[in-house]
């Protein structure tokens, strides 16, 4: 790995795993409409989302550098790191072609339950939007002309942001 795919590395985690829930704890704190009842079981639940959340989306950066040798940096022609070289389709990403993204949207969901306030769940939405905008106009295109038929078979067998132990 490269100096820069560890600064790119350093900075993505802060934006994605600190700042953006930190974001939402001050939405929920400017603008607080609850929506769920505070009992243990709710904080329970986050707590729950929030650890899946962080755990798959640590591991699918993990098997994306083992596995697939590159990083997820690649918006494009816009390369911030390099590219993956070999399609991965084993760890959590056999549950979901798109594991980072589901982690990322657990986490901010259980940063959401945790805070109460309806109006912090634009966050999640709007990464759920931009993940699946992203995957189907840049990532997508790109692994079906790296990889072709071998992402074709994995594509077909395997969605998208749900994992499979949801289905």
């Amino acid at each position: 790995m490269h100096k820069r795919d560890i600064l790119v590395y350093i900075l993505g985690t802060f934006a994605l795993m600190i700042a953006m829930p930190l974001v939402i704890v001050a939405i929920g704190i400017y603008m607080p409409y609850p929506f769920l009842p505070e009992n243990l079981m709710v904080y329970g639940i986050c707590a729950l989302l929030s650890l899946s959340g962080i755990l798959l989306t640590v591991f699918s950066n993990i098997e994306l550098l083992k596995k697939g040798k590159g990083g997820p940096a690649v918006f494009g022609s816009i390369k911030l790191m390099e590219e993956t070289k070999h399609l991965v389709t084993t760890g959590p990403y056999a549950l979901c072609r798109n594991p980072m993204h589901t982690g990322l949207i657990l986490l901010y969901i259980g940063v959401c339950v945790a805070v109460n306030s309806l109006f912090s769940l634009i966050i999640p939405l709007m990464l759920g939007v931009g993940a699946f905008l992203f995957a189907k106009f840049l990532d997508e295109p790109r692994l079906h002309r790296d990889f072709g038929e071998s992402y074709e078979r994995w594509a077909e067998r395997t969605p998208r942001f749900l994992p499979k132990i949801f289905r």
